[in-house]
């Protein structure tokens, strides 16, 4: 069974000491057995926009029998100076829309999970603000959207605390990606 992971720098594991992120340690998990294969397609930085550039040629060399798309967060953001989302919700939707109909061209098993807190006071430092009640509002769409499709969608929005989970403001560290695997991996596993 060929399982896809399709995401940004959370779903590739930056800010990991170990090395592993949520999707590592699922490998980790699921490799035992010789007829899986879990595959991160973490790009860091990238938004659905970027996604719907690569992802059928990635699905293709996989042949995938899961797909998970955890992407959303770089969709959310606000670049240094600007008022308006890198991607705005509206073209979101659209996206994520698009990225369903290409995903059930391999499998019907498809899981959404959303995307995590940020600590607003250190994003601002980089310039780039990450706003958590604008982040909740992607993830809203999310739920409804899976709920609408028949999907399975994972909430984590909640799962991380900010003061003690996250290495640099975004991205966890390697007790905040050990939470996100443990909140993930039982809808994959």
């Amino acid at each position: 069974m060929e399982i896809g992971i399709w995401g940004d720098s959370i779903t590739y594991g930056a800010g990991d000491s170990e090395a592993l992120g949520w999707v590592g340690r699922l490998r980790k998990l699921l490799e035992t057995n010789d007829d899986v294969s879990v595959y991160n397609f973490g790009i860091c930085g990238d938004t659905t926009d970027d996604l719907l550039k690569r992802f059928s040629v990635e699905a293709n060399a996989i042949g995938p029998h899961v797909i998970v798309f955890a992407i959303g967060i770089n969709d959310s953001k606000y670049p240094a100076g600007e008022t308006q989302n890198v991607i705005p919700l509206e073209t979101y939707k659209q996206n994520m829309r698009e990225l369903l109909k290409l995903a059930k061209k391999y499998t019907d098993r498809i899981i959404i999970v959303g995307a995590t807190k940020a600590d607003e006071t250190l994003m601002r430092k980089s310039g780039t603000r990450f706003i958590n009640t604008v982040i909740q509002t992607y993830n809203d769409f999310l739920k409804e959207f899976s709920e609408s499709e028949g999907l399975t969608y994972i909430d984590v929005f909640n799962v991380l605390d900010i003061n003690i989970d996250l290495d640099d403001g975004l991205h966890p560290n390697a007790q905040g990606y050990e939470k996100l695997f443990v909140a993930i991996q039982g809808f994959i596993k």
